[in-house]
C-alpha cells in the first residue's frame, strides 16, 4: 500500500516546555531539540564548548522503523566559533505532504549568522523519508577569519552527524543495544572508498570530496542502510573526517579568502539507501587498506574476563554484536604473545633491554566509552597474572585510574604490587571506588614493566562493584 504522508512540527505535553517533534500523523519520525547536554556527553560530543545544541534527534527514514540517525547539527562551526545561539524557528506546509522549517542561530558575539532549512518530504518509490538540507551561512566580519597569517584556504564544519545504535557496546552488559553495521561507504572522484566499522580504522586517509551527488552510506543492515547526498557543489568542497570514539561524520567544507565576503551554502539530503544500491557499491568498493597500529595489524580485544586469546583484525569490521577497543601497546618489547599464558597459549608481553617502562593500556571502560550508566556507587575490581624472568628496576604491577577525555589527565594511579626478578604466575589485584570524579566517564587500565627483563600478563578480570 502506497504510503501517503502528512507532516507537522508538534510540541507533546507531559513536560513544561515540551519536546518538538516532526511528524507524520500521529508518529514522530525525527525531534528538534535544542536542551542543555549533560556530561558525560557534554564532554566526549561538544568538547564541553556547545551547551544547548540545535539538533534533530532520533530521526527515522521510513514509516514504522527504528531511528537510524541518531542526530543532525544545524548550527556551524567555524574554529571558536559556532552558531549555536537560537533566534527563531519557522514552519511552513503544516499538514502537508512537504514539511519546511527555517532555524536561524547565531554565534553569541555576532560574527555570523546560520539559516538552516530542512524540507521534509517521502519518496513512495523507494519507501524512504527524505530530508533535505540547506545550510546557509553568513558571515558579518569576514575579517574575523582573514588574517594575513592565514594560508588562503579556510574550512568550516556545517554538520557533524551521529548514527543510532552505533557503535555497538565495548563488552556485553543487559540490556545492551544491538547494531548490524559493518562499514561504511562513499561515491569519490577516485572511486568507491569504503572503512569497516572498528575503532581503529578510522585511521584509513577519507575521502577529501565526493563524486556529483555523490553518496556517504552506512552498511550492511537490509532496509536500514543511511545515506547522506552531498548536492551540487558542495559534493566537491566536502571533505570527511570519522571519529574514533562514535563513528560520527565532520562534514567540512573548505572555501577560499573571496567567499567569506559572499552568502555561503551547503546543500545535502539523508535518505535511506537500497539494498540493491548497497550490493552496487560494495562490489565496486576499493579493498581496506592495511590498518596499523604501532606496527600492530591486529591486537587483542579487551573483555572483563580474558586470557588476551581473541584478537581483533584491524582492517576487518568488529564481528557483532560487541564493538570492543583494543589493548593498545606503548614502548619498547610489547607483544601479543601466541606461545606462552597461565591459562592458554595467550598473554600480553613486554620485553625490555633498556631501562624505561613499557605498557599495555585500555581506557574505554565506563559510561563514556558505550558501556552501562555509571552512578554514584560504581567502583572495579580488577585481578591479572603476572609472570616475570629476570625483571630488574621498579618492576612489573598493575594500575588503574579514573580517567578523562580531552583534557589532560588528572587523577593517580592506584598500583598493585610489583613484582621483580624471576617469579612464577602471581595474581595481583587493584580496587577503584566511586563515587567517580564528575569529570570522568571511564577508567584506565595498564599492564606496566618498569626496568628491564620480561613479563607476561595473563587472566585478567574486571567485576564491577556497584552499591557498595
Amino acid at each position: 500500500m502506497t504510503h501517503t504522508p502528512k507532516f507537522d512540527l508538534r510540541t507533546q505535553g507531559g513536560v513544561c516546555a515540551g519536546q518538538q517533534w516532526i511528524c507524520d500523523h500521529d508518529q514522530p519520525i525525527a525531534r528538534l531539540q535544542n536542551d542543555i547536554v549533560e556530561q558525560p556527553e557534554q564532554n566526549l560530543r561538544y568538547f564541553n564548548g556547545i551547551l544547548k545544541p540545535v539538533e534533530l534527534r532520533e530521526i527515522k527514514l521510513a514509516p514504522d522503523q527504528r531511528p537510524l540517525v541518531g542526530g543532525l547539527q544545524l548550527y556551524w562551526k567555524m574554529g571558536a566559533i559556532a552558531t549555536t545561539e537560537l533566534r527563531s524557528i519557522e514552519v511552513c506546509g503544516r499538514g502537508s505532504q512537504r514539511l519546511e522549517i527555517r532555524v536561524t542561530t547565531r554565534d553569541p558575539g555576532g560574527v555570523a549568522t546560520s539559516l538552516r532549512i530542512v524540507f521534509i518530504s517521502y519518496d513512495s518509490d523507494n519507501q524512504t523519508y527524505r530530508y533535505e538540507v540547506e545550510a546557509h551561512l553568513d558571515i558579518h566580519s569576514p575579517e574575523f577569519f582573514d588574517a594575513p597569517e592565514h594560508a588562503g584556504s579556510w574550512q568550516f564544519e556545517y554538520c557533524d552527524p551521529w548514527y543510532a545504535d552505533l557503535p555497538a557496546p565495548v563488552a556485553p552488559f543487559p540490556g545492551m543495544w544491538e547494531t548490524r553495521h559493518s562499514r561504511l561507504l562513499a561515491e569519490t572522484p577516485q572511486g568507491i572508498w569504503q572503512m569497516p566499522l572498528n575503532h581503529m580504522a578510522t585511521s584509513i586517509p577519507s575521502p577529501q570530496s565526493f563524486a556529483p551527488n555523490g553518496r556517504l552510506v552506512l552498511a550492511d543492515d537490509p532496509e536500514h542502510n543511511p545515506a547522506f547526498t552531498f548536492l551540487g557543489a558542495t559534493a566537491q568542497r566536502t571533505s570527511i573526517g570519522v571519529c574514533n570514539w562514535g563513528y560520527d561524520i565532520h562534514f567540512v567544507a573548505r572555501y577560499t579568502r573571496d567567499e567569506l565576503y559572499a552568502p555561503i551554502c551547503e546543500t545535502f539530503s539523508l535518505e535511506r539507501c537500497s539494498d540493491r544500491d548497497v550490493e552496487t557499491l560494495r562490489a565496486q568498493a576499493a579493498p581496506v587498506p592495511a590498518v596499523q597500529y604501532s606496527g600492530h595489524s591486529e591486537l587483542p580485544i579487551y573483555e572483563r574476563k580474558s586470557s588476551f586469546a581473541v584478537g581483533l583484525n584491524l582492517s576487518e569490521p568488529s564481528p557483532p554484536p560487541t564493538d570492543p577497543w583494543p589493548w593498545l601497546p606503548a614502548g619498547e618489547g610489547t607483544t601479543w604473545c601466541k606461545t606462552e599464558g597461565r591459562s592458554d597459549s595467550y598473554s600480553l608481553q613486554i620485553t625490555r633491554e633498556e631501562e624505561g617502562l613499557s605498557e599495555w593500556s585500555m581506557n574505554r571502560e565506563g559510561d563514556g566509552a558505550w558501556l552501562a550508566r555509571w552512578t554514584q556507587t560504581t567502583g572495579f575490581r580488577i585481578t591479572v597474572y603476572i609472570s616475570t624472568r629476570e625483571v630488574v628496576g621498579r618492576g612489573a604491577y598493575l594500575a588503574v585510574r579514573w580517567a578523562i577525555y580531552n583534557e589532560p589527565e588528572r587523577y593517580p594511579f592506584i598500583c598493585s604490587e610489583r613484582i621483580t626478578g624471576t617469579a612464577e604466575w602471581t595474581g595481583v589485584c587493584v580496587e577503584i571506588h566511586g563515587p567517580p570524579p564528575p569529570d570522568s566517564s571511564s577508567i584506565c587500565i595498564a599492564l606496566r614493566q618498569d626496568g628491564t627483563g620480561t613479563t607476561l600478563f595473563d587472566d585478567l578480570d574486571v567485576q564491577l562493584l556497584e552499591g557498595a
